[in-house]
């Protein structure tokens, strides 16, 4: 009667394929997410990028958070993230994961800028073009939130520059008050005056009022008054600093009528 021979190569084969098998490895991401802006009431889609050197199916998982939730909802269809804003937020982090069949995984940060729909903007200027006389003069201007909704923290400042477009990186105007206003409601205006006194010419012919905003604004084209030209006869063309500025801020009123009273 025959026996079977010895079995100890297959197995030695068995082991040697075992050892052979190379461990799966983790995916990766295929670089930084771009930051995302969105309005609130809106929403932000994107496709992150994971590679899995396994050429595993990867799932992909998306959160901001708890504390966040308020600010944004987020969810995954397939490989594309949405973000939906709710209410306004500088600047969150979300947090996006790719995940293979044996638990292995990646993370990617996003940054999300949630914009409210407050809208700053300078409505009116005045006088158009001016001559000082004995280092005296005035600008007025009328400011208002124009959006939907409250604007939280916004900074109004006169600004100066060669040209007749004004711009929040155009120089501060020497002297000039800087006006910090909180939870300004919308539709609400403003009027202010800033009467320079003693002021001998800076160097530039054109002023201007610029208002900005400390949480992400969706409309940045009209933050800033057109230029307003002040001239400063040859006698008075040494630069300076002015002795004193008033500055005035009120509820709105009417414009000054040509050749009426400064209000």
């Amino acid at each position: 009667m025959s026996r079977p021979g010895p079995t100890l190569p297959v197995v030695g084969a068995i082991v040697l394929a075992a050892a052979c098998a190379e461990p799966n490895q983790a995916p990766f991401s295929c670089g930084p997410i771009s930051t995302q802006t969105v309005d609130i009431g809106d929403s932000v889609s994107f496709s992150p990028c994971f590679t899995d050197p396994d050429a595993d199916p990867l799932a992909i998982s998306a959160e901001v958070a708890h504390h966040l939730k308020v600010y944004a909802d987020v969810s995954v269809s397939g490989e594309t993230v949405t973000i939906h804003g709710k209410h306004e937020y500088g600047l969150l982090l979300a947090t996006v994961t790719a995940t293979d069949p044996s638990g292995l995984y990646a993370v990617e940060a996003v940054e999300v800028a949630i914009r409210g729909l407050h809208d700053l903007a300078v409505t009116e200027a005045w006088p158009d073009s001016q001559t000082v006389s004995d280092g005296e003069f005035e600008l007025h201007f009328r400011f208002a939130n124009v959006g939907e909704s409250i604007a939280k923290l916004s900074e109004w400042t006169v600004h100066m520059s060669n040209d007749a477009v004004i711009t929040a990186d155009d120089p501060v105007l020497p002297g000039a008050f800087r006006t910090i206003l909180h939870d300004m409601a919308p539709g609400r205006t403003l009027y202010r005056r800033d009467r320079f006194g003693g002021y001998s010419d800076p160097g530039v012919p054109y002023f201007g009022l610029c208002g900005v905003s400390h949480t992400p604004e969706y409309n940045l084209e009209n933050n800033c008054s057109t230029g307003l030209k002040v001239i400063f006869p040859d006698s008075m063309a040494l630069a300076g600093k002015p002795s004193h500025v008033i500055t005035v801020i009120r509820d709105s009123i009417p414009p000054p009528r040509p050749g009426g009273p400064i209000p």
